[in-house]
């Protein structure tokens, strides 16, 4: 079964819509896959009824933002995010979210670089702010507005009280869904994915993301290691956001298969 876990649209930082990523989808053959917005669910909707119109198998996802000493994320899928206590705790990490983009806005003004967005836009993240950096001259690409301004160590990086892991698999776990860390590499190299990834199982986490553009052999089977290790599902994804081109496709095994409630 050719699937893909981890795509975003424009209810997010893609360039697609919701419709249009389904009907790329289809085009690739895809037969399942995940539309998995950060912090956002508002693209599920639309992306479901594309796909039971075009044979496509749509999974509720989302890809939630937290923080603990570094950016973490946490992709969830098949919840019930239908639920108004769902959508009530979900307004809470997208009220962080708008703090924070409301600081870096503010900081990047202060230092002589004005962009259109406001705090209270739905749906922004750093990645939007770095596009128009870019459109406006103020940075040579997306990675250099990172490396300079939006990322850890830059001019107008803010640290605001953020969703921790913990709290975001937990969030998902309360509404039936399945938890898997999202692009764990990072946490490989920083020796921390052993630690990260014991501590969040005891709060309820499954799977880890194991098929990931540009992983390695060897570090596939690091992930595959700790998977084993504390019993989880391998998910996989493209992180597809619309304007790349990517050839990524995974085949889940029967395990990932039956906790996304995919038939086979």
């Amino acid at each position: 079964m050719k699937a893909d876990f981890h795509l975003h649209t424009t209810a997010s930082d893609g360039s697609l819509t919701p419709s249009q990523v389904v009907e790329w989808a289809k085009g690739t053959g895809l037969e399942v896959i995940a539309i998995t917005d950060h912090d956002s669910v508002s693209g599920l909707d639309e992306a479901i009824k594309r796909g039971k119109e075009l044979g496509v198998r749509v999974i509720p996802g989302i890809e939630i933002s937290s923080f603990s000493s570094c950016e973490i994320h946490v992709l969830g899928y098949n919840f019930d995010y239908k639920n108004p206590d769902f959508k009530q705790d979900l307004a809470k990490v997208q009220g962080m979210r708008k703090e924070r983009n409301g600081a870096i806005l503010k900081r990047l003004a202060e230092l002589g670089m004005p962009l259109s967005f406001t705090a209270e836009m739905d749906g922004i993240g750093r990645l939007h702010m770095a596009k128009e950096m870019v459109e406006k001259g103020y940075a040579k690409d997306v990675n250099d507005a990172f490396e300079r301004y939006l990322g850890p160590k830059g001019k107008a990086y803010q640290e605001i009280k953020r969703t921790t892991p913990m709290d975001a698999v937990k969030l998902i776990k309360k509404y039936g869904g399945v938890a898997s860390l999202a692009h764990p590499k990072k946490y490989l190299l920083d020796k921390k994915l052993d630690l990260l990834v014991g501590g969040l199982k005891a709060h309820g986490l499954d799977g880890i993301e194991v098929e990931y553009p540009r992983y390695t052999d060897y570090d596939k089977a690091e992930f595959r290691q700790i998977a084993r290790k504390y019993g989880l599902v391998c998910t996989g994804g493209s992180d597809f956001h619309g304007d790349e081109d990517k050839d990524f496709q995974v085949n889940p095994d029967k395990s990932t298969l039956r906790a996304l409630g995919i038939r086979y």
